[in-house]
């Protein structure tokens, strides 16, 4: 993952200024590094995940069970997480789905932050990662015509 279109801009009005694309760690998942899609028009950042399963518990808290496989490495990654909710998607298309929701930590150049992440299949997309307004909501700015302009930043 390399960083084309890298700028020395690193913030603007003193937050971090992002691309529309980024390189991503996954603190808590190995700390695998993935290329991630900044989109103002998610609400909620999207993680790719296989053979999703959600379990309720004894104790009536729900768990999901998931594989994070790592694209550049190929190395899986079998998940168990609490499910911190459960999201409804309405798509432009078919009728709406749910999602399991848990909390991941997520680093993109300097700022670290635990969010929620939606588990979904990202295979058809070349991002393993969305970052969603949840991250970026009071931490960011976006330029939309940049790309990784956190890989040159402190």
């Amino acid at each position: 993952m390399s960083a084309p279109g890298a700028s020395q801009t690193c913030t603007a009005d003193g937050r971090p200024l992002f691309g529309y694309l980024e390189n991503a760690t996954l603190v808590n998942i190995h700390q695998h590094k993935v290329a991630s899609l900044v989109d103002s028009g998610a609400t909620t950042t999207a993680l790719d995940a296989r053979n999703i399963r959600m379990h309720i518990k004894r104790n009536g808290t729900r768990w999901v069970y998931y594989d994070f496989v790592h694209r550049e490495s190929s190395q899986k990654t079998p998940m168990h997480q609490p499910v911190s909710r459960v999201a409804r998607i309405i798509t432009h298309k078919g009728a709406p789905s749910e999602r399991a929701v848990v909390r991941n930590t997520i680093k993109i150049g300097s700022i670290t932050r635990t969010v929620e992440t939606s588990l979904i299949s990202r295979s058809n997309f070349p991002q393993q990662l969305l970052i969603g307004r949840n991250f970026l909501k009071d931490t960011a700015l976006i330029d939309s015509g940049k790309r990784y302009l956190q890989e040159s930043c402190p």
